[in-house]
């Protein structure tokens, strides 16, 4: 790739992550906001001195006022913060980022002008401290510095801080409420820059953007070299090679590698260095095509030799294989040991054929390697079986994936004569299909469950006619692999239906409880809420902002009903005060509509009547003194006929009332739900068992419970499953993103499931198993059982290439994963 090119290419990619970052944004700067409410909110509540809680709630009634032009107008003001990166005339973009000339997105002297903005600075950094040093360094890289410098990052917190606060001065006046403002948005803010900064360099890494040095590291220093090689395991395999060296124009002797002896590459157990594999993979062309001498040869016919040896030994015991296995099977699967697999195991023949055999498969590597001609091609044939018996060892997939990626070791090894190095290619068909098959294995946490059995079919079908064929040629992997995501779209479609189905009521919900809680304070801030009773208020807040939500958001057609929902506001408050007693004539002849509208309006939200029997039984109460006054007028009008004044000398008990000066709604966590929508979303599939007395959803939702019944199935024993801590399980559900695995104990049954969608508050979540099955719950259910240990989330990673850097550099990780090969592997 030319200069021109790469410099295009970094061009685009630097397009693409401002327009990632303008995509995410707009929801970013809704979560802020929405959380700032809830904090002053709390905080007003909190405060003790009337001046600092009428500060709060003069903070919290500008912020809801000014809510939606904040969540609009952020967005855009940092769009055109990231379009002013415009170059200077005959200037590219990319060189104007990387010129110190360039102050329209570095200049932070403006930020710092504001005590505010550098104390949000001060709280933003330590929240984004694990994902900014990352993206700072790609970024560097990116704009074509060979080191860091986070002040070129155009996508810093300063950047962030200083459009917010300069949007902030726009609306906001007062420098009191500002300060507010800053100070309980720094949290959320980090949190949401940090996970946009994971997303950012994430991007990057896959788009083999290599980090830029943060310092300078001598020649002759051994201890910087394993420093770089211990810090690798969390770099990709082309940042790893970068790191080391390699693949830059260095020469080999630069490296420091030598070739092992000649007779060694003919060995079925490699005893190549992974300093050699490094080299290697950085295409060290003059050095690795060294034709094989007669050495080799030799030692190929003693391999032959010792393969024939081992095929004459007796097979394992197939039947005691078995019996370990239904053992197996009758663990509860969160405590299944993982099975040992390696190149060495012998596996099911009436899976594999003979090349479940062990010998089989290495006498294919012993006739690829007599085929071999040059080092390049031996050294191929031993990487590929080196990352084979890296990707079998790995705790965290299931032993039939293993064993299935050993049994295609013969298929794999095929491709290393015509393209030794084909393995460091991501993009590589061979690569993609272990990777993919690997990937989709994590959907499923039960190597006996039918679901599992009817995935593993079609994948030791295309495995098998791989091997079958053995070619040199990569589009038959290519091929497989289409297969087998045809299959899978197929599978993915019928549950993509059914998820459909669960997101759109939970969707929904959360939609009208937004648009709610925006009426909510609408109605917070009219004058006549002053003084209203607290009962009346909180009814108006809580479910009478849903009626008129629920009604407008059924279009165009609901704006007449709309606008007669927002009147029954008017006329509930009107009823309820106490100057508005004293006219009883006017409030008798409004009374009976009244009542009518708002039971009507009720009915259309879906409310059982029986929840808001309360509210009306109440209303009765402060409507007590009419109707006391009405049965007296009717006494009186049956002794008179006459009309005289009304004056019955009967003392009527006054409205007991709760009220508050500046009461106002809370922005509601969790989204109302009719009953009827908590079953369609799947809240009826989350309980652990029928049986768990101990366990609730929503109590009215569910069924009465058992308590003297045990779980059909205990999940665990008392000793084996310790109650997780609360603080613990809180951290653990903050954790929980989209795209998360966890194993679930659901209905008698551990399943593996996937977080596919949570509620931008975090009060709901929906997961989803194998076969579309969903399962919703909120944010006390999921907290439960996680401290329960019914929730566990089950860790996963980018698995060849994993793999590939343990092979790299096992000898100088500090810290090696759990499945990193050792020297005693069973390959020895």
């Amino acid at each position: 790739m030319g200069p021109a090119t790469s410099n295009h290419h970094h061009a685009d990619l630097l397009s693409h992550c401002f327009q990632e970052a303008e995509r995410r944004v707009p929801e970013l700067t809704r979560r802020c906001i929405d959380a700032m409410l809830s904090s002053l909110q709390a905080a007003e509540g909190a405060s003790l001195h009337n001046r600092q809680r009428q500060l709060f709630a003069r903070a919290t009634i500008s912020l809801a006022q000014n809510r939606v032009v904040l969540i609009q107008t952020y967005p855009r003001r940092l769009s055109e913060g990231f379009d002013n990166r415009s170059s200077e005339p005959g200037m590219s973009g990319l060189a104007e980022l990387s010129d110190s000339s360039m102050l329209q997105l570095v200049d932070d002297a403006a930020v710092n002008e504001s005590l505010e903005s550098v104390r949000l600075l001060q709280n933003l950094l330590p929240l984004v401290e694990h994902a900014l040093p990352i993206l700072d360094a790609r970024m560097s890289s990116l704009i074509g510095l060979d080191t860091v410098a986070v002040e070129k990052n155009p996508l810093r917190p300063s950047v962030f801080a200083r459009e917010l606060r300069d949007l902030m001065a726009e609306v906001e006046p007062d420098g009191d409420v500002r300060s507010l403002w800053m100070q309980h948005i720094a949290h959320v803010l980090g949190r949401e820059l940090g996970q946009l900064y994971e997303q950012l360099a994430l991007m990057l890494q896959q788009a083999n953007v290599q980090e830029a040095s943060y310092r300078i590291r001598l020649v002759e220093d051994p201890e910087a070299s394993r420093a770089v090689a211990a810090s690798a395991s969390a770099t990709s395999v082309p940042d790893l090679l970068a790191e080391q060296g390699i693949g830059r124009g260095a020469s080999w002797e630069d490296a420091r590698v030598a070739l092992p002896a000649m007779p060694s590459l003919a060995r079925s157990r490699s005893e190549v260095e992974s300093g050699v594999f490094q080299a290697f993979l950085g295409r060290r062309e003059p050095v690795f095509d060294q034709p094989l001498d007669s050495a080799y040869y030799d030692e190929l016919q003693r391999e032959h030799a010792a393969v024939d040896a081992q095929a004459a030994l007796p097979l394992p015991d197939s039947a005691a294989l078995a019996q370990s296995l239904q053992a197996l099977r009758g663990l509860p699967v969160v405590e299944r040991p993982s099975l040992p697999v390696s190149v060495n195991s012998a596996l099911n023949a009436d899976d594999w054929g003979r090349f479940g055999l062990a010998h089989e498969r290495t006498r294919v590597l012993l006739e690829l390697k007599q085929r071999a001609q040059r080092a390049s091609q031996a050294i191929g044939l031993d990487l590929v079986r080196k990352l084979v018996n890296q990707v079998a060892r790995d705790p965290l997939l299931l032993s039939p994936v293993r064993e299935a990626v050993v049994a295609l070791e013969p298929a794999l090894l095929c491709l290393a004569l015509t393209e030794p190095r084909y393995f460091a290619e991501a993009d590589h068909p061979a690569r993609r299909l272990v990777e993919e098959v690997a990937q989709r294995s994590f959907r499923f946490n039960d190597e006996f469950a039918a679901e599992f059995q009817a995935f593993m079919g079609p994948v030791r079908e295309a495995f098998n006619r791989l091997n079958a064929g053995r070619s040199d040629d990569p589009q038959p992997f290519s091929l497989a692999l289409q297969g087998l995501k045809s299959g899978w779209a197929a599978a993915d479609q019928a549950e993509q239906a059914a998820r459909d189905e669960k997101l759109g009521a939970l969707r929904l919900a959360e939609t009208r409880q937004e648009l709610a809680d925006q009426i909510a304070w609408e109605i917070s801030l009219r004058p006549d809420v002053f003084n209203a009773p607290e009962l009346v208020l909180n009814f108006l807040y809580e479910t009478w902002s849903l009626v008129i939500a629920s009604s407008q958001l059924q279009g165009a057609g609901a704006e007449a009903q709309t606008q007669a929902w927002r009147t029954v506001v008017g006329t509930l408050l009107w009823s309820v005060r106490e100057e508005t007693l004293r006219q009883p004539k006017e409030v008798f002849e409004r009374i009976p509509g009244l009542v009518k509208a708002l039971q009507e309006g009720l009915a259309m939200l879906g409310k059982p009547q029986q929840e808001s029997q309360a509210f009306f039984d109440a209303l009765m109460r402060l409507h007590s003194p009419l109707l006391k006054l009405r049965r007296a007028r009717a006494r009186h009008d049956a002794r008179q006929s006459d009309f005289t004044p009304l004056d019955m000398g009967e003392k009527l008990e006054p409205v007991k009332r709760v009220v508050t000066a500046v009461q106002r709604p809370f922005v509601t966590a969790q989204p109302w739900m009719a009953a009827q929508e908590w079953a369609n979303a799947g809240f009826e599939d989350t309980r652990p068992t029928s049986h768990e007395s101990d366990f609730s959803l929503e109590p009215d939702m569910l069924e009465p419970e058992v308590a003297a019944d045990p779980p059909e199935k205990a999940p665990l024993s008392d000793a084996q499953s310790p109650v997780v801590q609360r603080q613990d399980a809180e951290l653990v559900l903050g954790r929980l993103r989209k795209g998360t695995r966890v194993d679930l104990f659901s209905q008698g049954e551990w399943l593996r499931a996937e977080l596919v969608w949570a509620s931008a508050r975090g009060a709901l979540f929906l997961f989803t198993s194998t076969g579309g099955r969903s399962h919703t719950m909120t944010r006390r259910s999921c907290e439960r059982l996680i401290r329960q240990r019914w929730l566990r989330p089950v860790e996963s990673h980018v698995v060849v290439d994993d793999a590939l850097k343990a092979v790299l550099q096992p000898a100088l990780t500090t810290q090696e994963p759990a499945w990193a090969d050792t020297e005693s592997d069973a390959l020895g």
